[in-house]
């Protein structure tokens, strides 16, 4: 998936503006790239496209740009199925524009369309080809007269996948990589969240990116000109569009959603494999740091969708990486911003943002030409706190750094809930209280599936249609005068609480149903009112042993503790802000709905209502922890 770099990088927008990408690059299609030959550009910069043979024959499209100067160059690859929305051919506007770059700088730059995208040939099966087509292709960069046989990579989101990928089949001559805004585990992080499919991840990128071409690539090779193929494209872009919202989000079952089944067929592969099996396995990075050798360049941003993968995966490497060159020289950086989804309703300016491409050119002078320019002395982790404004939209924030994640020092804070039986809404009686132990009778609600909790925030791809719901920071007062939502508020802080790090929400609940959903989300309760989301998850019933355990129903009217990562953060809860804490059952159409019956999600037609009910007492505590760094100064209002 792509996303938005920040300043320095490509821009890779999302969304309705992609289209302009399909008419300027769409025309051409492989004819046209092969036929243009050897051209350069005014910096003496040249470029051609060639057809690189895999392992089976398979031949895949591959803009190579070289330096003026003849010799032997150490190599940057970018590997991207998005070829044809976001700008592939040399020189095209677009990813393939901002791989001069590297040229410019004394490498030769390899930017290579995914098997079965754009200019490609096979078929193309998300993730689960680029372990052996990375390896192929960062072999075959390193036999050429123009390497000098020390290959990187570099690129985020699904280009931060062919990186992973690669790293995992460990080719001789791949030395780094620079993953930026991406996953390591892609059941729990990318196509299901704590085994909930994310459905509109599922169903709008695959409409957003690759439906569209693999329509296009039909349709020419049925003998359509290059035009037709186009306006076939666009047009089922522009339905789809429209469907989405209307009709396809709301299918049940999930599984008979037709749309997809010539065009993107692993999305039935996705909804066939709800439980981490073989088939999520065999690609899962964060069971094989041991078979990545190479250092990592890791980049996020703290309102990502993918950014448990950027810190899972500096700490993974940095734990378990498979040679001494990948433990000690990875590094993370994490900005400001919302990633994929954007900023949303609240922005906290140009300080929280980073020229990564320039940070990217030293990691590679270092670790690729073993230049001494200091990097290996900088700081491992480098990290934006974001601070929120007490009114208005006008955030703020710093920089922290430190050579491990958490920051040394960091403590452990625990706010227990509490009410006198009435969370519901944000006017109930719902507390978050450091000193006072859990307390208070249950609170219950009643969670009905056909008229679930709306999205509202957070970290979203791949459509930005913002008629139907936002991402981002967004303002959760409407949400939360909801009965079906349970409220729980500190009161407002005496001092700064700087949360860096984890947040892990521990409770107990009951309910009528053999399998059901719980969500959480973590607010900061702004002065003027404004209550700005921070983290967002859920926990499916079945899986209250971990996503990863096999799937467990429950026994209806009885207690389970359920324990939920919501993710890290790096916010400062001001003084006068509160700390908030919403729990429901749903969180639509982000999240597909669970049907309460203990059915297969994907076939499933049944809805059932379930009877919530959450305990805070002395014997069933429900708690949130806070990963707090005491003792920061943060400039004054």
């Amino acid at each position: 998936m792509a996303g938005s770099m920040v300043r320095g990088n490509v821009a890779l927008a999302v969304g309705l503006a992609g289209l302009a990408a399909v008419a300027a690059v769409g025309r051409g299609g492989l004819a046209g790239a092969q036929e243009r030959g050897v051209v350069a550009d005014t910096r003496g910069v040249t470029c051609e496209t060639v057809m690189v043979p895999m392992r089976d024959g398979v031949r895949l499209a591959t803009d190579v740009y070289r330096p003026a100067a003849p010799g032997r160059y150490p190599v940057i690859m970018l590997r991207t199925p998005y070829g044809l929305r976001l700008g592939q051919g040399c020189f095209a506007p677009g990813l393939s524009a901002g791989m001069a770059f590297w040229a410019e700088h004394g490498y030769v730059a390899v930017s290579q369309d995914a098997r079965g995208t754009f200019r490609s040939e096979g078929e193309f099966r998300p993730i689960f080809q680029e372990r052996d087509d990375g390896y192929d292709a960062v072999e075959w960069a390193a036999a050429r007269p123009w390497s000098n046989g020390r290959v990187a990579m570099t690129g985020g989101s699904y280009m931060g996948v062919t990186q992973w990928q690669a790293a995992l089949g460990a080719p001789p001559h791949l030395v780094a990589i620079a993953p930026n805004q991406t996953a390591t585990d892609y059941h729990d992080h990318w196509t299901y969240v704590n085994g909930v499919f994310d459905l509109w991840f599922g169903q709008s990128w695959p409409l957003a990116f690759f439906a569209p071409d693999a329509l296009r690539r039909a349709r020419l090779a049925a003998g359509a000109s290059a035009e037709e193929a186009r306006r076939a494209a666009e047009s089922f872009l522009a339905e789809g569009e429209r469907l989405i919202a209307s009709e396809w989000i709301g299918q049940v079952p999930l599984a008979e959603l037709a749309d997809f089944r010539t065009l993107a067929p692993y999305y039935y592969e996705w909804l066939e494999h709800p439980d981490y099996d073989g088939y999520w396995a065999s690609v899962d990075v964060e069971a094989q740091w041991d078979r990545v050798v190479v250092p990592a360049l890791v980049t996020g941003a703290w309102g990502d969708l993918f950014h448990i993968g950027s810190v899972r995966a500096f700490e993974g490497l940095r734990t378990d990486g498979g040679s001494a060159a990948a433990r000690a020289g990875t590094m993370l950086v994490m900005t400001g911003g919302g990633g994929h989804g954007r900023e949303g309703a609240l922005s906290f300016g140009a300080a929280g943002q980073m020229d990564l491409r320039a940070l990217q050119l030293r990691f590679y002078d270092h670790h690729v030409k073993g230049i001494d320019n200091g990097i290996d002395r900088d700081p491992r982790v480098q990290l934006f706190v974001q601070v929120p404004p007490d009114s208005g939209q006008q955030g703020s924030g710093f920089w922290v750094t430190g050579d491990a994640f958490p920051l040394a020092g960091t403590e452990t804070v625990r706010f227990n809930l509490g009410s006198g039986g009435r969370a519901n809404t944000r006017w109930g009686d719902g507390v978050l209280d450091r000193t006072a132990p859990p307390h208070g009778p249950d609170d219950t609600f009643v969670y009905d599936p056909r008229d679930p909790v709306p999205a509202l925030g957070g970290g979203l791809c791949c459509l930005t249609l913002g008629f139907y719901f936002r991402s981002g920071a967004q303002d959760q007062s409407t949400v939360e005068l909801r009965d079906d939502v349970l409220v729980y508020t500190s009161a407002p802080l005496a001092e700064d609480l700087a949360v860096i790090g984890p947040v892990t929400v521990k409770f107990w609940a009951t309910s009528s149903a053999r399998d059901t959903d719980f969500t959480v989300k973590l607010v900061d309760v702004h002065p003027d009112g404004f209550a700005q989301n921070v983290l967002n998850r859920v926990v499916r019933a079945r899986f209250r042993h971990g996503s990863k355990s096999p799937p467990s129903l429950i026994e209806p009217g009885r207690a389970y503790e359920y324990e939920v990562e919501l993710g890290y953060a790096a916010n400062v809860f001001r003084a006068r802000h509160r700390v908030r804490l919403d729990l429901s059952s749903s969180e639509f159409p982000h999240l597909a709905r669970n049907h309460n019956t203990g059915g297969n999600p994907a076939t499933d037609e049944r809805f059932e209502m379930a009877r919530q009910a959450v305990h805070h007492d002395a014997s069933r505590p429900s708690y949130v922890e806070l990963a707090v760094v005491p003792g920061l100064r943060i400039a004054s209002r």
